[in-house]
């Protein structure tokens, strides 16, 4: 099929399949911990205006000093304007499109690599590697999202610089670089940091490109100008305003002690752990032996005729993974942004195989069409009708992938049925012969079986059936004790505050974005007394929370009473709702869910 038709198909195809669905159900889920923490940034942003000091969960009164705020101002701006809900789906709107246009880097990427089946495979490995997009990923209000595109739209750009001959193409993607750089810089700093180094080993390593680079090194110095123009002020703002303690907290405690040691003796990870947990990601879902394969191709292929971009390809996973191994603190998420390479070497390896197949497969449709159409018995308006036909049933076997099986039924009666892609793949290839388009739908439906046939099926219809599962218990107890806290003081009934025991135990910080409305007493330790009131004592009854070993000690001494109160458990605690709150308990309530 003709390049210029291709592009078309493809990007559709990756846009429809695996760009789309990033949207789809971002609001259905409770924020989870990290989530909260940035969300209660932006929340206090919009509360407070102070656009420049973001406040760290769970105090108002500390400023959120770990990373720079930009992301905090992208999620909020379009809130403040109205444009989004103030809400999950709002809070979550630009991971989604920062994945969706990351997704499209790669695509180009890998149509530039091997053609758009490469970039369409790529994509599609991405979209099924579960993490990515539903622990602590591009679906989530984290940095991991813009993180990725910072470096899939850097990438792009550079090898779009090293292989221009235009001079004000060239300088147009030095700016883009620098562009990607800082929102990757001021979304996670220390995490884009990896970015110039590994574009420096790959720029350095082609006579090439360190030719360009002398050639437009005041450009890049440039460009290097308008990236510390951006970023500085905001770290000149906060030591002006902190002192020497916005440097302890920003480098000392979140960059050379996540290094050396870690904030969380959990994180502690031995040297092996990204590559171990890439690995097993990728043989869980069947696509190990394809990135292997697709590897040692780009190998080869560097190795042969070093291309800017097979090179780069490379660097982009070597290098910043070598350098990760060093530290001591490691959690998986902090690999996303060195995946993509992983996919690109997925979809390289079948791409090399249509191309090298296509002029043998090309020849054979060819003779195949002439056979079958040489005694023109077609007309034009049948020929026609059956490139319809074919197109409709290539459409179909796509839609029966997605969809895993197409029904259509009509008064209970069931008319059509399909079940698997075979079928419909194979009347698109003879229908399309018959129209006397028997090469072009060998190049349109082997790719698409090619594709259909590598996706591991589970994992797309995991990912497909994740999008769309619902899981707001604390939303929705939220939502329910807000009005309950609101009738009561309507009612002339001053409400208690929720009473948080033992919180150093179980605390998690999406319990207290949820929750902090409601007011929160904080307890040490477990005062029998003070929950017994919250519990039974009429007029003093409020929310509880408390972990395992508070409850279980209370249950002690009250095993009739507090069986009787309404829980909703949560993943480190309970939520005890008493008196008028009870109406607030899961349709299914867990009465003593700590046995």
């Amino acid at each position: 099929m003709r390049q210029g038709l291709s592009r078309p198909f493809w990007l559709a195809l990756v846009i429809a399949a695996f760009c789309l669905p990033l949207f789809i159900g971002l609001g259905r889920t409770d924020l989870e911990n990290d989530e909260a923490i940035y969300s209660f940034a932006v929340d206090e942003i919009l509360a407070t205006g102070d656009w420049l000091n973001p406040r760290l969960s769970p105090d108002v009164n500390n400023v959120f000093l770990e990373k720079p705020p930009l992301k905090f101002w992208i999620v909020a701006a379009p809130i403040r304007l109205g444009l989004l809900p103030h809400d999950e789906f709002g809070l979550r709107f630009w991971d989604a499109l920062f994945g969706a246009v990351a997704f499209l880097y790669v695509f180009a990427l890998g149509r530039r690599l091997g053609g758009p089946v490469c970039g369409a495979i790529a994509v599609m490995v991405l979209f099924v590697y579960g993490p990515l997009l539903f622990q602590h990923g591009l679906r989530g209000n984290n940095m991991e999202a813009p993180l990725m595109l910072c470096y899939c739209g850097a990438v792009f750009h550079y090898v779009v610089w090293a292989e221009a001959t235009s001079v004000r193409t060239r300088r147009w993607q030095i700016v883009a670089v620098a562009l990607y750089f800082f929102l990757g810089f001021m979304t996670k700093f220390v995490a884009a940091l990896f970015l110039p180094v590994f574009l420096g080993v790959a720029a350095l390593s082609l006579g090439e490109t360190r030719s360009r680079l002398r050639q437009d090194f005041f450009v890049w110095t440039g460009g290097a100008l308008l990236f510390l123009v951006l970023a500085a002020p905001w770290f000149a703002y906060q030591y002006m305003r902190e002192g020497e303690g916005f440097w302890r907290v920003i480098l000392k405690e979140h960059v050379y002690t996540r290094f050396t040691a870690s904030l969380d003796p959990s994180h502690v990870q031995p040297w092996d752990f990204y590559y171990r947990t890439v690995f097993n990601e990728l043989q869980h879902m069947g696509m190990l032996w394809l990135v292997a394969v697709g590897a040692l191709l780009l190998c080869v292929a560097a190795f042969k005729r070093s291309r800017v971009l097979t090179v780069t390809i490379i660097a982009w996973f070597v290098v910043p993974m070598a350098l990760m191994t060093i530290g001591t603190s490691k959690l998986h998420h902090y690999a996303y942004p060195f995946l993509p390479p992983l996919a690109l070497a997925a979809g390289y390896a079948p791409a090399w195989l249509l191309r090298e197949a296509r002029s043998r497969v090309d020849a054979m449709m060819q003779a195949l069409q002439e056979k079958l159409t040489a005694p023109r018995r077609w007309g034009n308006s049948v020929r026609n009708t059956f490139a319809v036909i074919a197109c409709l049933a290539l459409a179909l076997a796509v839609l029966t992938f997605v969809l895993g099986g197409v029904t259509w039924k009509v008064g209970g009666v069931t008319i059509f049925r399909n079940a698997h892609i075979a079928r419909p793949l194979l009347v698109a290839l003879i229908l399309g012969t018959l129209a006397g388009r028997g090469v072009v739908a060998a190049r349109l439906v082997l790719p698409v079986a090619i594709l259909l046939l590598l996706l591991p099926a589970n994992a797309f219809e995991d990912t497909w059936r994740q999008t769309r599962e619902a899981n707001q218990p604390l939303h929705i107890a939220r939502d329910c004790l807000m009005r309950v806290h609101d009738a009561e003081a309507q009612a002339g009934r001053r409400p208690l505050a929720l009473y948080a025991v033992g919180e150093h135990k179980w605390f998690l910080h999406s319990y207290y974005y949820y929750l902090r409305h409601l007011g929160w007493d904080r307890a040490v330790s477990l005062d029998s007394n003070v929950v017994q009131d919250g519990l039974f004592v009429q007029g003093h009854q409020r929310p509880v929370l408390l972990g395992e070993s508070d409850y279980r000690a209370f249950k002690a001494q009250h095993v009739a009473e507090v069986q009787s109160v309404p829980a909703l458990p949560l993943r480190e605690s309970l939520l005890l709702m008493p008196g008028p709150y009870a109406v607030c308990a899961p349709r299914k309530p867990n009465l003593s869910p700590f046995n």
